[in-house]
């Protein structure tokens, strides 16, 4: 009986000794993921988790940390988003409200009146191009727009976009030229296309110089086309070439804000150009303009 005794209490000094060893390695990881997942439902998205094992647990905690850095990543781009989207309201705003009340001087004469006029109504027209971009982009965010392809000859869509834009080029004393040897079809949606080109020529014709020339290039090589618009503008610094078609991002702010830029269109061409499955690429020379190449692969 005396053994038998022995032998029951090693067996629970043993058991209890395992129990808690277990509880370290399972049940403590379960509890600190529990509150980790309960900060994060509260929206507090800064957490540290250990996973060290490669068991189950440590593969959930890993997923855990990556949600977690995922959403305090979109947190803060969601900020600065908002930030921008304040500063870039708020500036037009300011313009519209502070020349409506000059304009509103008895004292003024009809010119002074209209050339105030017109800043506001240049500002207004400024406003309306970056709601109406916000709109696409929270479109193309909430894939709530539709890609429609069909076959079409890219080198007469794109003469047709050029004349559209021919007299803004014209205007600012840039010569716009397309180069396209063969009338090869696109299959692409036509409207999207249509955006893709005009907002990549516009971008062109505001950072070019006057008496340079702005190039359309198409070729096709196999089942591979390219789209290239080389532009005679400054060109961009190769620290900001990877940020270029962020949202809001611009290389010249000052600049950008006097020619109407809302460092929105190229990030509008990047979504639309990935929702088709193409590739956009830039490169640039500083003082000689830069070039975006569009390359579509098996859409012809």
């Amino acid at each position: 009986n005396k053994h038998f005794w022995i032998a029951g209490i090693a067996t629970a000094i043993v058991t209890a000794i395992i129990i808690l060893i277990l509880s370290r390695i399972v049940t403590r990881p379960l509890i600190r993921m529990k509150e980790a997942t309960k900060k994060l439902s509260k929206g507090h998205f800064s957490i540290q988790l250990e996973h060290n094992s490669d068991d189950e647990l440590g593969e959930l905690a890993q997923s855990i940390q990556l949600l977690a850095n995922e959403l305090n990543h979109l947190k803060t781009e969601r900020n600065e988003f908002l930030a921008s989207i304040s500063h870039e309201l708020r500036t037009p705003l300011t313009y519209i409200k502070g020349y409506a009340d000059v304009a509103k001087r008895q004292q003024l004469n009809q010119t002074e009146r209209l050339h105030y006029l017109d800043i506001i109504t240049e500002e207004t027209t400024k406003l309306s191009t970056l709601v109406t971009e916000l709109f696409q982009l929270a479109q193309l965010d909430n894939n709530n727009f539709t890609i429609e392809k069909e076959h079409f000859f890219i080198c007469d869509a794109t003469k047709k976009i050029a004349q559209k834009v021919l007299p803004a080029f014209q205007q600012n004393g840039i010569e716009l030229l397309i180069i396209c040897q063969e009338n090869f079809q696109l299959l692409a949606d036509p409207i999207r296309f249509e955006q893709i080109i005009i907002n990549l020529l516009d971008n062109a014709r505001k950072y070019s110089s006057s008496g340079t020339i702005t190039t359309v290039e198409m070729t096709k090589q196999h089942e591979e086309i390219t789209i290239s618009i080389r532009d005679g503008g400054k060109g961009i610094p190769n620290e900001d070439l990877p940020f270029i078609f962020e949202r809001f991002y611009r290389v010249d702010k000052s600049r950008s804000r006097e020619l109407g830029g809302t460092g929105l269109g190229l990030s509008i061409v990047k979504e639309l150009v990935e929702a088709h499955n193409w590739d956009i690429q830039v490169s640039s020379d500083l003082g000689k303009g830069s070039t975006f190449t569009i390359t579509a692969r098996g859409e012809s």
